[in-house]
């Protein structure tokens, strides 16, 4: 990716402890003197080396840019929220989150962590002992990794036992509390998501409202009926004519991506772009409100090629050698680096368009003021990095701004019901 941008940045990969060893939680825990969340400390320590150390491999520590995707696109929203918000850029200039990935977020003393921690004490053989805490520090290291698996795969379908949590010292508030009060560290951030991010997720075997309020209540147990009422009225979808092809949404017109894309139609493709919108892509609607206004900037875009939309398809192409054939599918080299250019000028300058966005819709869709930072223009700017394939095969780069808002059937009030669900 640096390639795109005449490797005007240097790349540091850290590495942060997972499973139990990063984010073990419980009142005990707490009061024995463990730490909560002990992985995004790993993953601060980490920052602090590259403010400290980077000079010295010819980066600059006052121009630090943190990504990541799906769980690190979290992360990366936490240390944005650390101490809330209130850390400025001493540890980063931007942010950058690809599929912010955002479960549940309790307590660190809530009663999920707590029965995942116990859960762990018995599989680790320390549920009896006369101090839980103690008896795992002492446990044998390939125990405890075989306890925190075999708990991890008995939490919730597609979730984890050992996630972050609110620890009241260096995660202060849920994001849907935290985000829309704007209090985050940094000056800029890029967020962006994937067409069918949900797919594989949720379960494949969704065929009536039944089934959806089921998986619903499964995966949210805590909603209240006045809650679902108001997500079956967002995610009932139309009534589709009987043998409705699949094929994508081109997030215009209906049918929109929450009732049919090239995997699912109906009240499966309602469950599937449920799960994505609270997980992954809403997640990157409260960050850029976070910094949208008050001196920061945001900017969003969505993962669009058909038929390689789902979660993670995007990390192909930000790391593929634009030039080299037969890595892209359905992208070509000028969609990679598009896409480069996106990430490698934001991280460069702290700005995602410019005049060097390339030819055709890519260089129109990226020209400095045609995509605005969030909440700057009348409308809510979404690039939308999408490819169109025509019977005979002929592919075409078609890259637009869109209204955010109003995108797939009114996606951002959607998301504005799921911020209001989080708060209450």
């Amino acid at each position: 990716m640096a390639q795109a941008v005449d490797n005007g940045f240097v790349t540091v990969v850290i590495q942060y402890r997972l499973g139990a060893f990063g984010f073990l939680s419980s009142a005990e825990l707490v009061e024995k003197g463990g730490v909560p969340n002990a992985a995004l400390h790993d993953q601060r320590f980490a920052l602090q080396w590259v403010k400290k150390y980077i000079d010295r491999f010819g980066g600059d520590p006052d121009q630090v840019t943190i990504s990541g995707g799906s769980a690190g696109g979290g992360s990366v929203m936490l240390l944005a929220m650390a101490n809330g918000g209130t850390e400025g850029t001493s540890l980063f200039r931007r942010g950058i989150a690809s599929s912010p990935y955002l479960p549940t977020q309790p307590k660190f003393d809530d009663p999920l962590p707590t029965e995942y921690y116990y859960q762990l004490a018995r599989r680790a053989n320390c549920l009896n002992a006369h101090s839980i805490f103690t008896c795992l520090e002492q446990a044998d290291t390939l125990v405890l990794q075989n306890a925190s698996s075999a708990t991890s795969y008995s939490a919730r379908f597609n979730q984890w036992a050992f996630i972050p949590v609110t620890d009241n010292k260096l995660v202060l508030a849920s994001p849907t509390d935290q985000l829309p009060t704007s209090k985050v560290n940094g000056e800029a951030f890029l967020a962006g998501s994937n067409s069918n991010e949900g797919y594989y997720f949720t379960p494949q075997n969704i065929t009536t409202q039944s089934h959806f309020v089921s998986f619903l209540s499964l995966n949210y147990p805590f909603l209240t009926l006045e809650n679902i009422t108001s997500i079956l009225s967002a995610y009932t979808p139309a009534d589709l004519p009987a043998g409705t092809a699949l094929y994508e949404s081109n997030g215009f017109t209906p049918p929109f991506a929450t009732e049919l894309s090239a995997v699912g139609k109906g009240w499966q493709q309602a469950a599937n772009n449920l799960y994505a919108e609270t997980t992954f892509v809403c997640t990157a609607y409260w960050l850029m409100q976070a910094y949208s206004g008050q001196g920061k900037k945001g900017w969003q875009y969505q993962f669009s090629p058909p038929g390689v939309g789902f979660h993670g398809s995007d990390n192909g192409p930000l790391l593929q050698d634009p030039g080299a054939g037969g890595q892209g599918g359905v992208m070509d080299g000028e969609f990679r680096r598009g896409f480069q250019g996106v990430w490698g000028r934001f991280v460069i300058i702290g700005d995602p368009t410019g005049q060097d966005g390339g030819e055709g819709t890519i260089g129109e869709a990226v020209k400095e003021g045609v995509w605005r930072a969030a909440g700057e223009g009348e409308r809510w700017d979404l690039l939308n990095l999408n490819v169109t394939v025509a019977e005979g095969g002929e592919r075409e780069n078609k890259w637009a701004v869109v209204d955010g808002d109003s995108w797939e059937g009114g996606r951002g009030g959607r998301c504005r019901l799921w911020a209001e669900i989080g708060v209450r």
